[in-house]
């Protein structure tokens, strides 16, 4: 054919274009899209990027350092491996060149790959309002405490939640303030904004609680939270309570004051402290049934009975300051309204709330066996196996968020549960996730959702296959749920718009929260790959060097070291390495120099004085 259409054609294709086929499933996802015919275009844009000879050559020697890191190999193993090639492919002109040592491998790792793919995580974390810092602690081989920092967020290229490596710390203790040193310096570094923090991921929500409390400081101070209002209504009921504490003589005068309070008095009044079982909504739920009889008891009955000893007493300000506020008491009901009241008040070791002994599981080899047993055995048995199962019970229910509406309304996102009844539990996560949306985009979400509830869904979206087993029964495998959510965020208007802008705010930095530490956990094992006990005096910018391109490998390689795309910043930051590696020397040893030089001084300092305390002494 030498149509003009085919020449242009095969000029396109000489010059490295790519052929990209368009249709309507790779069209945006309008909701009034007209279905298109597939047709073939070339596109000239998308072609690779011409390479030098040299460049070239750096290029696969970044395979390899790639597929050295990914594998663990050893710096060593990288000796003469440039004769070892140049063996192999004698009529290779870049084996010719290739050469890499350990010295060389190690700088290459250390201040060439690692710094550039820790540049390119940020820059694609700054894309994202929040994101989630994941983190824990091992020994290493090298007799060191190994911080590993990950951090989970929505990728844009992928359209899905991912989980990167971040950096590595080498620590000797490793107490809450030198933990959080190490984040908030770590990220003024990297100039991450710490509002953008969403949480901390960690292994359980017992543990790190000192570190989690500083970081939390640190954000109220910046204004990050609703907590930072300064409103401490807390401060309102222990203030009550303290004037009341151990006063038996104010007790009877409020109960004077207000006969009809009597019998509520002694249990209306409590003491709220944050390591007491004692809820703060419940605290609050007893003040305000008690509002009225406060305010006649602290307004009207002391000012006219006691007028001396309220103008001595400092307690008594605060607490006419709120009783007489007009914010206060809409400032509890709101906190009241927040709390999620008791934790599972089911008192499980009642006896109407227990099975017989005839319907408890205990397994039917057990079962069978306790025709071997008398009466009294039995009962003994069964009186055991309660007791087990209330312990059983009692761990759950300290342990599980049982009761937690947030995790509850999260259920929603659910593809099964789209429905137009949910627009309440949506508007309760958005105002869940602190300094996310503004209150404008709280408004226009639940116009938002309900335009998704009642939208024809691409079943496809949500279900990756349908299959039955041996047996006939039908099995249902779904897609992740990210990838679900990111065709929703797709789909457009008919003027081209996006459908969902708030909706793919708010979800997207929904699903970063993690439910587990796996991620860090998996990491110890690459430690153990990377740090072996051969490699005991690898530095802390080497192992973040490997781990940064064992992640870069996972991630842009999809497992494989010659997939990663390698572009020219990566290779000119990979020959820049030896001359940052020879400057970050050289300033170690001007460092060096400095102290020694101020020690000798110090030294000769003493000397001198010890010389005239020596002349004095003799005059």
């Amino acid at each position: 054919m030498n149509t003009k259409g085919h020449l242009t054609n095969m000029k396109s294709l000489k010059q490295n274009s790519t052929f990209v086929f368009e249709s309507s499933k790779t069209t945006a996802f309008a909701s009034d899209a007209v279905p298109r015919t597939t047709q073939l275009i070339l596109d000239n844009v998308r072609k690779s990027e011409m390479l030098n000879f040299d460049e070239q050559v750096t290029k696969a020697e970044i395979v390899w350092a790639l597929t050295a890191s990914q594998r663990g190999y050893s710096y060593n193993s990288c000796d003469e491996l440039g004769d070892v090639f140049r063996t192999m492919f004698p009529d290779s002109k870049i084996a010719e060149q290739f050469s890499i040592q350990s010295k060389k491998m190690s700088y290459d790792m250390s201040h060439g790959l690692g710094p550039y793919f820790h540049r390119r995580l940020i820059e694609d974390l700054k894309r994202n309002e929040k994101f989630v810092l994941c983190f824990d602690e091992q020994i290493n081989h090298q007799n060191n405490k190994q911080l590993d920092l990950l951090v989970k967020y929505w990728c844009h290229d992928k359209g899905l939640v991912v989980t990167r490596y971040y950096k590595s710390v080498l620590l000797g203790h490793a107490q809450a303030n030198v933990l959080q040193n190490v984040i908030i310096d770590s990220f003024k570094t990297d100039g991450l904004d710490l509002k953008c923090l969403l949480m901390l991921g960690r292994d359980n929500p017992s543990v790190n609680i000192s570190l989690e409390n500083l970081i939390d400081q640190l954000m109220k101070k910046l204004g990050s939270c609703i907590s930072s209002t300064g409103w401490h209504v807390e401060n309102i009921c222990t203030e009550i309570y303290s004037w009341f504490k151990r006063s038996p003589a104010r007790k009877e005068d409020l109960v004077r004051v207000t006969n009809e309070y009597n019998d509520l008095v002694e249990s209306t009044l409590l003491y709220f402290v944050i390591t007491r079982g004692i809820l703060l909504g419940k605290v609050i739920a007893r003040v305000l049934t008690l509002w009225e009889a406060l305010n006649e008891y602290f307004l009207v009955f002391l000012p006219s009975n006691q007028k001396v000893q309220i103008r001595d007493n400092d307690r008594y300000d605060p607490i006419k300051s709120n009783l007489t506020s007009s914010v206060a008491k809409i400032r509890l009901q709101f906190v009241l309204f927040l709390s999620d009241g008791d934790l599972l008040d089911l008192d499980f070791k009642l006896n109407e709330k227990q099975l017989n002994n005839t319907h408890i599981r205990i397994g039917e080899g057990a079962r069978k066996l306790l025709t071997e047993l008398t009466q009294q055995q039995r009962e003994k048995f069964f009186e055991d196996v309660k007791k087990m199962y209330h312990g059983i019970a009692q761990y759950f229910k300290l342990n599980l968020p049982l009761k937690n509406s947030f995790l509850r309304d999260v259920q929603i996102l659910h593809p099964l549960l789209q429905s137009v009844q949910t627009t309440d539990q949506i508007n309760r996560i958005a105002r869940a996730v602190p300094c996310l949306l503004n209150d404008s985009e709280i408004d226009r979400l639940r116009d938002e959702w309900l335009a998704y509830s009642i939208g024809d869904i691409d079943e496809k979206w949500s279900i990756k296959e349908q299959k039955k087993d041996s047996a006939g029964n039908n099995h249902i495998v779904y897609q992740r749920i990210d990838y679900y959510w990111n065709h929703i965020f797709a789909i457009i208007t008919t003027d081209g718009r996006a459908k969902y802008p708030i909706l793919a705010k708010l979800i997207k930095n929904i699903l970063i929260i993690p439910h587990g530490n796996a991620d860090v956990e998996r990491g110890f094992s690459i430690n153990e790959n990377i740090v072996t006990e051969n490699r005991s005096l690898l530095s802390e910018s080497s192992i973040n060097g490997l781990r940064s391109s064992y992640d870069a490998v996972k991630f842009a390689g999809r497992g494989s070291s010659h997939k990663v795309p390698v572009n020219k910043e990566m290779i000119q930051a990979v020959q820049k390495s030896s001359s940052l590696y020879k400057e970050e020397l050289a300033k170690v040893k001007a460092a060096m120099e400095r102290m020694e030089n101020e020690k000798k001084e110090r030294g000769n300092a003493e000397e001198i004085n010890k010389q005239i305390l020596k002349e004095d002494n003799y005059y």
